[in-house]
């Protein structure tokens, strides 16, 4: 069963999640060590939410992504599209050459840079 907000577009605030439930593995250790193949690998296989939910012991980002197939299946083909775009390039563009945590957070924030929407922040 999909909820409303599982269609594009997608309200930020999934990719928010997202952010947020990397930051919690991370900061328990959980993805301590993942690779730059784990996330390639699991970004072309469509299962790199279900993988980060797996490193969470069957939890990630308050199981919002349960309620979400259609998401969970767009965001891991943009993190697959990143990392074809990438390939070999991660250290010139990102910086990075080392942990694979590190090149996730970059491409999710990739996909909030080069969003079709336009976003903008605005002090409430």
């Amino acid at each position: 069963m999909t909820s409303g907000i599982d269609q594009e577009p997608y309200p930020i605030s999934l990719i928010a999640n997202v952010l947020f439930g990397i930051s919690a593995l991370l900061d328990d250790g959980r993805l301590d060590d993942l690779t730059f193949d784990d996330v390639k690998r699991h970004a072309e296989l469509g299962s790199l939410i279900e993988f980060l939910k797996e490193k969470g012991g069957g939890y990630f980002a308050s199981n919002l992504f349960d309620m979400t197939p259609n998401f969970r299946k767009w965001y891991s083909k943009m993190i697959a599209d990143n990392c074809w775009a990438m390939d070999g390039r991660e250290r010139r563009k990102y910086g990075l050459e080392n942990r694979g945590v590190c090149l996730l957070i970059s491409y999710t924030a990739e996909i909030i840079q080069t969003s079709e929407v336009p976003l903008t922040l605005t002090n409430i």
